[in-house]
């Protein structure tokens, strides 16, 4: 099972949270790498892998690679294991917690099951949604990871994972914050 969520960069007409489900074909775990308690952050190798799949899908819309933010990943981490805590997917912002100006895509799968390309791969399969909509904030349930990814005025990203015994959670946090209403994604 795997969820994900995206966060606004702005208020957003419509409701929040949205949460949808997306179904997936499991595979076997290659060098994911949890967090535990006692780890400060991802190793080089897996955030170079999560960067790759950004960056490759930047490319592809020509907009400038993001590169690497430590203070983002120390957010994002802090953030996923909260989500450990509380088993559940839920946005920074959505409890009270004060705006951080960062944008942040969620995902949620069974613990040790999916690669990080697997993980951040399913935001990358929004674009099919995207390309046949006029205006992203048209079906944004179904393209605000995708599009937080490609936003051209976002430069930076900063990714954790971490797990508790049921899931495994990844939290990517993005400056400047993406999916801003009445602004295109590139």
């Amino acid at each position: 099972m795997i969820a994900a969520e995206s966060a606004l960069g702005r208020v957003f007409p419509g409701g929040w949270p949205m949460r949808f489900t997306i179904a997936s074909c499991g595979a076997v775990l290659l060098g994911l790498a949890v967090l535990s308690p006692a780890q400060a952050a991802l190793p080089r190798d897996i955030q170079a892998r999560i960067l790759a799949v950004h960056n490759a899908t930047r490319a592809e819309v020509g907009v400038a690679p993001l590169r690497w933010d430590e203070r983002l990943a120390r957010d994002a981490e802090e953030w996923a294991r909260h989500l450990t805590q509380i088993n559940a997917l839920q946005h920074w912002g959505t409890h009270g917690e004060p705006p951080n100006g960062e944008g942040e895509n969620l995902w949620m799968g069974s613990r040790g099951y999916y690669t990080v390309e697997q993980m951040v791969g399913g935001w990358v399969g929004e674009k099919a949604a995207f390309r046949r909509l006029r205006n992203w904030e048209d079906d944004f349930a179904h393209v605000g990871h995708y599009t937080q990814m490609v936003w051209r005025a976002t430069n930076a990203v900063g990714c954790a994972i971490a797990g508790n015994g049921q899931f495994d959670f990844l939290v990517c946090r993005y400056a400047p914050q993406g999916n801003v209403v009445g602004q295109p994604a590139y």
